[in-house]
C-alpha cells in the first residue's frame, strides 16, 4: 500500500479538527506524542472512541466530514490526512 499525506498534521489535542483537506478525507494517520494512551473520539454518525498508546500512530478510516479530537492531559496528538492506493 503506498500512503500520500495530503495536508498538513493538526493538532488534536489542542483544537478538534477543522481542516477543509482533513474533514473532507476518509483515512487519517493519528500520531500520540503524549507519554500516556490517549483518547480520540471520532464523530461519524454514529461515534466511535479508541485510545492510542503513547508514543504510537494508527490509521484511522472516517466518514466525510466528521470531527475527530483527543483527549489527553499531557502532549499532543497530531492527525494527518491521508489517501492510498495499492
Amino acid at each position: 500500500m503506498i500512503v500520500n499525506p495530503l495536508a498538513e498534521a493538526e493538532d488534536i489535542q489542542a483544537a478538534p479538527l477543522a481542516g477543509t483537506t482533513a474533514l473532507a478525507v476518509t483515512l487519517l494517520w493519528i500520531v500520540n506524542t503524549a507519554t500516556t494512551a490517549s483518547k480520540v473520539t471520532v464523530a461519524n454518525s454514529v461515534a466511535a472512541t479508541l485510545y492510542i498508546p503513547a508514543g504510537e500512530g494508527v490509521f484511522v478510516e472516517k466518514e466525510r466530514g466528521a470531527v475527530v479530537e483527543a483527549s489527553t492531559a499531557a502532549s499532543s496528538v497530531w492527525a494527518t490526512p491521508c489517501a492510498y492506493s495499492n
